[in-house]
């Protein structure tokens, strides 16, 4: 702050405080250790500003700390011991942290709470896609794979206006918690995924699911031919099927969890595909929510920035329903990756003074960012076998949460430097990983692969027909 007697400032009118400190000389500057606040949030709770103001922006990465450790420890959960167990227990903990983070009395309290918040919202998310991805057939998931995130823009267009009326942060924090108590509906309806009943070997338990679903439905259909096909191998009825034996000791299940990830690392095709995919989810994570918490580097006002860009988040999720019909999971992505990067680099050809302008093109890359995210999910889901899936997308979620980890310190502390900086580094990053999607297979249309080998043997007819098309 500037060394100026404020007490003395603040008795002069605006003109004459103005005129004395243009003409009085450069008064120097110290570190500033307190702040005069108006309303109620957590930054005058603690005084999270001057020096504390890295405090801040931990407050943001707690949530994105969470995140990444509930899409590891959920994906292996849900791989190892089930997709319903895994979405119970973060079912669980969402209800539980919300009132926690209200009441927290003091500001380490608050941090917790908030990254059980972002485990628990991994968890069920994650665990919740995967499940519907398992379920749903072929010609639906595309639709239900975009709409499954539809939610969340609804969220973020109530959250302004629900603020308006309730100031205090923490009455906020508890209004938001307690709709989370319905997500106990979906311990009791939701039943586990036969795919990954069968990759068990817990053909009887995937049977009787399969069986709860209507005789014309796809997922019957190649559920009903795994379990008999299985069956007739084993010389059993498909009433008397084994159910798998006993769960081994929890270490040696988290062995297994990691052996998972280590098999995809040693296939040179999966290993590829998983390292882009980690790329593309971490930059498109880190984009997302720097542009999430930019408001105040485009200086727009919160309120508004917050209700705009949930109304674009709306769009972003049907934006590539269109889009995936036409064309597949590959091209919609590079395109709207290119799209996003370049709106985001043009920034820097605008003013800073057209605050408007700034934001129509800041908000043209979060439509974008937005709609990939949606994408990559999906075309992610679609690149590996069944019993790597939700290990490939837990870990890539979790990467995901490394890009969100560094995005409220690139908005704090190097938008303080120069207000462009944010939307210029994630810019750059959008354009590479477009590029690098493009090194994918195309997946629209394709039926899931259940085992590695199956996978390794549609890449290579792939292969194939691709140079029997393009000899050259």
């Amino acid at each position: 702050m500037f060394n100026w007697n404020y007490t003395h400032l603040a008795a002069l009118r605006y003109e004459e405080a103005l005129s004395f400190t243009s003409s009085a000389e450069y008064p120097g500057q110290y570190e500033c250790d307190s702040w005069s606040y108006e309303g109620s949030g957590i930054v005058s709770e603690w005084d999270l500003v001057c020096s504390r103001t890295p405090l801040r922006s931990t407050v943001q990465m707690a949530v994105a700390l969470g995140k990444f450790l509930g899409a590891l420890i959920f994906g292996f959960v849900a791989d190892k011991w089930g997709r319903k167990r895994s979405l119970t227990i973060s079912c669980v903990m969402y209800i539980v942290a919300g009132p926690v983070a209200a009441f927290s009395p003091h500001y380490l309290v608050f941090c917790f709470a908030r990254l059980a918040l972002g485990m628990a919202g991994s968890g069920t998310f994650n665990c919740g896609f995967t499940l519907l991805t398992e379920f749903i057939a072929k010609k639906h998931r595309t639709l239900l794979g975009i709409l499954y995130n539809m939610p969340y823009p609804v969220g973020m267009m109530l959250l302004p206006l629900i603020a308006l009326y309730i100031e205090n942060w923490r009455m906020l924090q508890l209004a938001l918690s307690v709709p989370t108590v319905v997500l106990v509906l979906h311990i009791w309806f939701l039943p586990e995924s036969p795919r990954w009943l069968v990759s068990q070997g817990r053909h009887k338990e995937a049977w009787e699911v399969v069986q709860r679903f209507s005789k014309k439905s796809e997922m019957l259909k190649a559920s009903m031919s795994v379990v008999q096909d299985n069956s007739i191998e084993k010389g059993d009825s498909a009433k008397d099927l084994p159910v798998a034996a006993e769960h081994a000791s929890w270490y040696k299940q988290v062995i297994a969890s990691l052996k998972k990830l280590l098999a995809i690392f040693a296939n040179a095709e999966l290993r590829k595909r998983l390292l882009i995919c980690h790329f593309a989810w971490c930059v498109t994570a880190m984009t997302y929510y720097a542009l999430a918490l930019n408001a105040d580097n485009f200086t727009a006002d919160r309120f508004v920035y917050v209700a705009v860009a949930g109304a674009v988040e709306a769009v972003s999720y049907v934006l590539p329903i269109p889009m995936l019909r036409w064309t597949g999971r590959r091209t919609t992505s590079v395109v709207l990756y290119v799209v996003s990067g370049a709106a985001l680099l043009s920034i820097l050809s605008i003013p800073e003074g057209m605050t408007d302008t700034i934001m129509s093109v800041a908000m043209l890359g979060r439509l974008c960012i937005g709609a990939v995210y949606s994408v990559i999910i999906l075309q992610t889901s679609e690149l590996f076998p069944t019993v790597n899936r939700n290990t490939a997308v837990g870990t890539s979620s979790t990467m995901s949460h490394l890009g969100s980890l560094s995005a409220p310190y690139i908005v704090d502390i190097l938008g303080a430097q120069a207000w462009y900086i944010p939307s210029t580094i994630c810019g750059a990053a959008v354009l590479a990983a477009g590029l690098l999607v493009l090194m994918l297979p195309e997946t629209k249309d394709m039926e899931l692969c259940d085992t590695v080998e199956e996978t390794m043997e549609r890449g290579s007819r792939d292969r194939v027909s691709l140079r029997n098309c393009c000899p050259f």
